[in-house]
């Protein structure tokens, strides 16, 4: 941003300086050029490309928008003195959040990265991502990029990842060229960087901190050895008294520089202490629903517990009747009954509406409750490929599911009548947090709005014609298994 390196580094411009943005619409270059004033002298423009940005999106610019050196840097011919700088914006607008410029957005080199390939890991948008991609091609051969499946790294995910080589083919020499290219587009250094850069700013305060421990325990000992001699010779108190007071003076100024760099180390362990603040209150809320989890299983305990020896369901199947012998034979004809219909269902490859129908009209009227909703979804998803889950699924939630809540069986042991991984009771937490998807999730029927988060699940692909979702609720009033929603996969923030 800044020319005449030996110059410009002459000023003495340091890490956490206030610098001053204003907006130059006169300038016969550039109408979006934007000036740069440290403590009140300009020292230069903000780059050409990011100006525009900045002009659209921040109107304080155009009278005065105040900003902070997180970063020094010169080019390697020492020709140029560069800055960067941080500009705290209170609500992002639209286009910087499309771009990922937020809190949200992480990168790193990741570690499997080896001699053949340079491998970055990215959490952003996908807008920000795809013009992370166009930047770092236009210097390098993005040989491979997209949806990462990788595993956390330092307890982390991220879900885009990006390979880079050179026109050798190899992996670029230089990683630190990959960072700054980023780092210009985004502003944000890399986990690795950022993670170093702190560890080096702490050992900093660290030392300063046993500097000024160091020199406040000399002038505390001068004043102890002081006390001493008043306490054991008052007769030449007087006498010293000239000289004491000399040294309280310098012991007061002395106080006093020390104060000022106190408040300047306490003002950035007060940054510190807010992040671990953030952190412990990030780990109270997984503490919390652990708690909930807990509290639910307990539940389920003292179900299984007054249910007796005989209890009500197994993890293997569903029993409804006892074990005498005729009744098992009854019970091997229904097994026959819903096997034969669960290949009609397939063979035939039935609709969904037409599952819906069978089960819900045909075979066990009035035990199931199909709102219009879950009709409408169930038309949009005419190609779904398996229909004989989808028919064992209804069937066995209006029978074994609707007579287990009918018994007053908790949803956790009620739902052990699907068997597997189909039966969910919740959803994730970023989910029923989200007010996009709770608002997809909450279905009306009377005069009742229930968010229906229990739901049924056929395979994990997003897919129309291979992925499908039956969310559902309890109706202990009506003694009715009320679905709100039998299609496609609901609106997913993580997706």
């Amino acid at each position: 941003m800044l020319d005449d390196a030996a110059q410009k580094m002459g000023l003495g411009i340091a890490i956490g300086d206030p610098l001053t943005l204003i907006h130059e619409p006169t300038n016969e270059w550039d109408p979006n050029a934007v000036k740069v004033f440290w403590k009140g002298e300009w020292i230069g423009y903000i780059p050409k490309d990011m100006a525009p940005l900045i002009v659209a999106e921040v109107p304080e610019v155009a009278q005065g928008l105040d900003a902070v050196v997180t970063g020094l840097s010169t080019t390697s011919q020492r020709d140029a003195f560069r800055l960067q700088i941080s500009i705290p914006i209170p609500k992002a607008s639209r286009r910087l959040r499309e771009l990922g410029v937020s809190s949200a957005f992480a990168w790193d080199f990741d570690r499997t990265t080896g001699a053949d390939k340079l491998r970055l890991v990215i959490s952003c948008t996908e807008t920000a991502f795809r013009e992370l991609q166009e930047l770092l091609g236009a210097s390098y051969d993005v040989s491979k990029c997209g949806y990462s499946y990788y595993p956390a790294q330092d307890g982390r995910h991220y879900p885009w990842y990006l390979s880079l080589t050179d026109s050798t083919g190899k992996a670029p020499d230089n990683p630190e060229q990959v960072e700054q290219l980023i780092r210009s587009l985004f502003g944000a250094p890399s986990e690795t960087t950022r993670i170093r850069e702190r560890q080096e700013r702490l050992k900093e305060l660290e030392e300063k901190q046993e500097d000024i421990n160091t020199r406040l325990e000399t002038s505390r000992a001068e004043e102890r050895r002081l006390r001493r001699e008043f306490d054991f010779n008052k007769r030449a108190w007087e006498q010293r008294a000239e000289k004491a007071q000399e040294q309280g003076e310098q012991a007061i100024e002395l106080a006093q520089s020390v104060e000022g760099e106190l408040s300047q180390q306490l003002d950035l362990k007060e940054q510190e202490l807010q992040l671990a603040l953030a952190e412990n209150k990030a780990l109270a809320d997984q503490l919390e629903q652990g708690s909930n989890e807990l509290a639910t299983l307990r539940l389920d305990l003292e179900f299984l517990e007054q249910a007796g020896p005989a209890g009500v369901v197994t993890e293997l199947s569903y029993t409804p009747w006892s074990s005498t012998d005729e009744e098992v034979t009854e019970q091997e004809v229904t097994n026959r009954l819903l096997n034969s219909l669960r290949g009609v269902a397939g063979s035939a490859r039935l609709k969904p509406r037409q599952c819906l129908e069978l089960v819900s009209e045909e075979l066990c009227p009035g035990n199931l409750l199909v709102l219009d909703s879950a009709w409408a979804a169930a038309d949009q998803v005419k190609g779904f490929e398996h229909s004989d889950q989808l028919f064992e699924l209804l069937w066995l939630l209006a029978t074994g599911y609707r007579e287990q809540k009918l018994t007053g069986a908790p949803d956790r042991i009620a739902g052990q009548v699907f068997g597997g991984s189909s039966y969910a009771p919740r959803e994730s937490q970023t989910i029923e947090s989200n007010p996009q998807a709770k608002r997809a999730r909450t279905f009306s029927y009377g005069s009742k709005a229930v968010e229906m988060w229990q739901h049924l699940k056929i395979g994990a692909k997003d897919s129309e014609n291979r992925t499908l979702r039956i969310h559902f609720c309890w109706d202990e009033e009506l003694g009715q298994v009320v679905i709100g929603h039998c299609g496609k996969h609901l609106y997913n923030p993580n997706h």
